[in-house]
């Protein structure tokens, strides 16, 4: 059975770049399908609503206007994935004119078609710009419900290096086996399995007076068990990740494990460790870890998003 990516494109340079890279990406794997989505925007939907009052008509692109607009980026689209080695007998085109939210249209052609996985480039804007006015790689991200969105930050880390952000909780698994079923297949990738460990929770601390020679071993002991505990799940997560991916086929050589302290919080230091390691693809939840905060309303995911460079960044539905 063909997995499937819905690969939503603006044509824009920097759009048509990104399409560029995951077929570069993907062209290995022979039973992927790619669907090549256009949406054609109206004026109308680009402007103030008090711009086109009493202007309806002169708002409106015309159907053949659209049709030929829409035509041309699908085809540099799809010229710019067979020139990377995507075979073209495995790319299916498809336009969707009068388009007036393209987020809302490119989940709706998803969800139509059920494929639970959707690419899209990131055209670049500021960060502020991208607060104000609402991208549409952010849109996407947070309204495709148990889908997964990768959202590629061209041009990027051609490393072959892929980090998974592991928690300490078992939606961790739903990470690999998605790494497993769509980047392991391709075998020149590099695994690490990323967790940044917590600081000492407040249960811990000195409760505002000096503790003496007894309190301060016992609370040294107490520390030391929660670290391990800690350890002890997240190695067993870590663990069941690599067995995974062996199985499909990466080799152990290529598997590696890794866990940090943290020190700046969990979003600074996953973007640092991106950039100082130049991985290529970065897999993590959509999630917030641990506090579950809905995206783009402060989660780490969120964080990552808006500052993340030079990768592609898949952001997994649990």
């Amino acid at each position: 059975m063909a997995r499937k990516i819905l690969l939503a494109v603006d044509g824009t340079e920097k759009g048509l770049e990104s399409v560029s890279v995951l077929g570069r990406l993907l062209k290995d794997q022979p039973d992927f399908e790619l669907v090549l989505f256009h949406c054609v925007q109206q004026l109308s939907s680009l402007l103030p609503s008090d711009l086109c009052v009493d202007l309806e008509d002169r708002c409106k692109i015309s159907f053949k206007d659209q049709e030929r607009i829409g035509n041309a980026v699908l085809s540099e689209s799809l010229k710019r994935l067979v020139q990377a080695g995507f075979p073209e007998d495995r790319i299916v085109p498809k336009l969707k004119m009068n388009s007036m939210d393209p987020a809302q249209d490119i989940i709706a052609e998803a969800d139509s078609r059920k494929i639970r996985t959707i690419a899209l480039g990131r055209r670049g804007r500021s960060q502020v710009e991208a607060l104000l006015l609402g991208s549409v790689s952010g849109k996407v991200a947070q309204y495709a419900q148990h889908k997964t969105v990768w959202i590629v930050d061209a041009p990027v880390n051609e490393t072959g290096k892929v980090l998974i952000a592991m928690e300490d909780a078992p939606e961790s698994r739903e990470l690999t086996a998605y790494a497993a079923e769509f980047v392991a297949p391709s075998r020149r990738m590099r695994f690490t399995f990323l967790h940044l460990m917590p600081p000492v929770p407040p249960t811990f601390w000195d409760n505002g007076h000096i503790l003496g020679s007894a309190e301060r071993k016992d609370r040294q002991s107490r520390i030391e068990k929660w670290r391990s505990e800690w350890m002890d799940r997240v190695s067993k997560f870590m663990s069941d990740g690599k067995e995974l991916l062996q199985r499909q086929g990466t080799p152990g050589a290529n598997l590696d494990t890794l866990v940090l302290p943290t020190k700046l919080g969990i979003a600074r230091d996953l973007l640092n460790e991106i950039a100082e390691h130049q991985f290529q693809m970065v897999i993590m939840g959509k999630k917030s870890f641990h506090e579950r905060k809905p995206f783009l309303m402060g989660s780490h995911a969120s964080k990552v998003m808006q500052n993340v460079k030079c990768v592609v960044l898949c952001l997994v539905d649990y």
